[in-house]
């Protein structure tokens, strides 16, 4: 039995490998005849792996059956195991080069466009439907492609190379699209520098900053913006902020007096009034804790005036446990260890967590006496990039990121281009505190040569480049007077520091100036149009022999060489002098004078003479003009001031300061003058060991009546005791 089995089941295979192969051979022959057409032989092909999953199929259903681990797969004994092997790699190879070659392509192109996307829109000007729009189709085709590629069949190769092309092209489309897209200025209003400055490179827009104080307006946030958000970026080039700098410490406030008021409203008040110097003090009183006892500075004051605030321990200082500092202010921190009697010794640190000025932590020394150590932090380390190889922009961005203070100063350099960085006032890896000061040096490229013939520009341009500049002149029969020659350097040169502008100036062509003494006005206006110069008048006076417009003088010499177009200037006679006879006034009145001189033209000043005479007062006793004189002189005559009178004046006692010379003198001194006018009064000290403050027996002036007369000098001689 167990023979005839195992017969039949050879019979069985081998009836099944003949039906095999017969069976491919006719499909051969379909499959040749079919060639020409590419869809007939996919079809075929598809038709015969389907025929020959079912016939694999059925052969391991029935080997199974038999109990047989082998089946004949294309003319092979092949194990029941590696079915699904052979049918995965049957799967492989029928997979498309061209669908994997086109999936990449996709997805290089999608990757692109999604890196476009992301570094050129504008999110903050798009609404989320115009992203979704914008990315939507590339999705969709990509989702598309993918399906496809999971089909995977000859057929869906033209679905797959046509949704590629479509989305290269629309990419493309967009991509060009995009640059016309109407793109808004942001609204940066409370926003920070740096992203304006990343705005501006992104649109390569030139920014420009102004600054303002502002108590609203965090410190380097913007508290206005030149453009709002109506303005399209396409139609701007340059974009002016207002950098907020902070509370105005210089800003006038009324402080009022807080005396009474808590510890928490005081801290209050100073927060939110920006007052910058401000001093916190505890004593043992008999007050309240923690209100006012007393308050140094209030009323109208600016803001970083000092005001110190005196609080009140109470009767005794009670002792409290140290509260978590962290995070808090210096000064805040500060001020909560005095309130509670605490001492303290303070640590700067470096923290890249902790804002500058502000507690990173604390710790308790216990020493002779306890006290807490506070750790405050210096902001965080700054490492030096290497700046000279930075743009501006990016430096600013920088700065602004590390709160550094930048100070720009531009010099002409030859060696470095406009715009580029020459050095900076520290070094690559210097490490810098926060609010440090950052001077740098750029260059404002070769300062060249311009091109001018204008002489006041070229002043002034030198004048604003710090140029040296020196100027010649020199004839010139071509070159009109005052016009430029020659420059040099020549326009376009590049200048150094050291270089020297030498400018030469025509003095246009030479004249040499005629002799015009003598000649009238019209003679002289005539001679000078025709050699050239230029001739001003003016009068000199009446004079004794010239008659009026003829020439008395000129301003240049004749003989000398000038410019053409030198101006001279003529001195013309008013015409000639009368002459008047002046009689000696000796012993006339003052009124007599005057009528005298008025009948005969002349005019008369008068003087007194400083000593007293015999003459009457206000009679001429002489005179510095007589006889012939020109018609309209001024002649001086001294009159007298009269005989001198005499005072006869007391001095008692009572004038007089004992001890004390200096009182008697002004006593005495006011007593005089005032009675005695026109009498010279000498005050002198003589050293004595007795009567100080009483007059020496030597004095012109003595205790008693006195007499003085005008014109005449006493000695007033006090005791002194020096």
């Amino acid at each position: 039995m167990k023979n005839k089995k195992n017969i039949s089941y050879e019979e069985e295979i081998k009836e099944a490998k003949e039906r095999k192969k017969k069976e491919k051979e006719e499909k051969e022959i379909e499959m040749a005849n079919d060639f020409a057409f590419l869809d007939d032989k996919t079809q075929e092909k598809e038709n015969k792996v389907k025929n020959e999953k079912v016939t694999i199929k059925k052969e391991i259903e029935k080997k199974k059956k038999s109990k047989e681990k082998t089946i004949e797969f294309r003319g092979e004994e092949i194990t029941i195991s590696d079915k699904d092997h052979l049918l995965k790699e049957n799967k492989k190879e029928e997979k498309s080069k061209l669908n994997i070659f086109f999936l990449i392509l996709a997805l290089i192109v999608i990757l692109g466009y999604g890196y476009y996307i992301y570094t050129t829109l504008d999110f903050n000007n798009l609404e989320i439907i115009d992203i979704v729009k914008s990315c939507s189709f590339v999705l969709i085709a990509l989702v598309v492609i993918l399906i496809l590629f999971k089909i995977n069949t000859k057929k869906s190769t033209p679905y797959i190379i046509f949704l590629t092309l479509i989305l290269i092209g629309y990419s493309l489309f967009d991509y060009s699209y995009a640059k016309e897209v109407d793109v808004y200025v942001s609204d940066f209003i409370n926003h920070s520098y740096s992203e304006v400055l990343t705005w501006a490179d992104k649109y390569h827009i030139t920014l420009s900053t102004l600054h303002e104080y502002s108590d609203t307006i965090e410190e380097n946030h913007i508290i206005m913006q030149e453009y709002g958000i109506t303005t399209l970026v396409s139609e701007i080039d340059s974009f002016t902020v207002t950098i907020s700098d902070g509370p105005n410490p210089d800003k006038e406030i009324i402080v009022p007096n807080l005396t009474g008021f808590t510890y928490d409203d005081v801290m209050k008040y100073i927060k939110e009034n920006h007052l910058f110097n401000v001093e916190i003090e505890f004593l043992i009183s008999d007050k309240t804790r923690d209100t006012v006892v007393e308050q140094i500075g209030s009323g109208s004051m600016k803001r970083n005036d000092l005001v110190k605030f005196i609080f009140s321990y109470g009767e005794e200082i009670e002792q409290t446990e140290v509260n978590d500092l962290k995070g808090l202010s210096l000064f805040e921190a500060t001020s909560s260890l005095k309130r509670n009697g605490l001492n303290y010794e303070i640590q700067y640190e470096f923290s890249n967590s902790v804002n500058k000025n502000y507690v990173i932590s604390q710790e308790v020394i216990k020493d002779e006496d306890e006290k807490i150590k506070l750790i405050i932090s210096k902001g965080k380390e700054i490492v030096v990039p290497n700046i000279d190889k930075m743009s501006t922009t990016e430096i600013t961005k920088w700065a602004t990121e590390n709160n550094i203070k930048l100070k720009y100063e531009e010099v002409y350099n030859k060696e470095y281009e406009s715009g580029k960085v020459i050095k900076a006032s520290i070094n690559e890896n210097d490490k810098i505190e926060e609010g440090s000061e950052v001077v740098i040096t750029i260059s404002k490229g070769s300062l060249v040569m311009p091109k001018t013939t204008n002489l006041n520009e070229l002043k002034m341009w030198a004048t604003e480049n710090n140029i040296p500049y020196e100027e010649s002149y020199e004839f010139s029969t071509t070159i009109k007077n005052g016009e430029i020659i020659k420059i040099s350097p020549l326009d376009g040169t590049k200048l150094t520091e050291n270089d020297t502008i030498i400018v030469t100036v025509s003095k246009g062509k030479s004249v040499t100036v005629p002799n015009l003494v003598g000649l009238t006005k019209n003679e002289i206006t005539n001679k000078c149009n025709n050699i050239g110069l230029t001739c001003t008048f003016k009068y000199g006076g009446l004079t004794e022999g010239t008659k009026k417009d003829v020439s008395i003088s000129q301003s240049k010499k004749s003989g000398i060489t000038v410019g053409e177009g030198t101006n001279v200037t003529i001195t013309l006679s008013s015409g000639i002098v009368e002459k008047v006879n002046v009689p000696s006034f000796s012993g006339k009145s003052k009124s007599e004078i005057n009528s005298t001189c008025s009948n005969i033209g002349v005019t008369c000043n008068f003087t007194y003479n400083n000593t007293y005479s015999s003459t009457a007062k206000d009679i001429a006793i002489s005179q510095d003009k007589t006889g012939m004189v020109n018609k309209g002189s001024t002649i001086t005559i001294t009159l007298s001031i009269g005989s001198a009178k005499s005072f006869t004046i007391v001095i008692d006692g009572s004038l007089l300061s004992l001890g004390n010379p200096e009182q008697t003198k002004n006593t005495l001194k006011k007593k005089l003058e005032d009675a005695c006018p026109g009498v010279i009064f000498k005050f002198s000290f003589k050293a004595v060991n007795s009567g100080i403050g009483y007059l020496n027996p030597g004095s012109d002036v003595k205790v008693g009546s006195n007499t003085f007369t005008q014109g005449k000098t006493y000695n007033v001689i006090i005791n002194s005791s020096n």
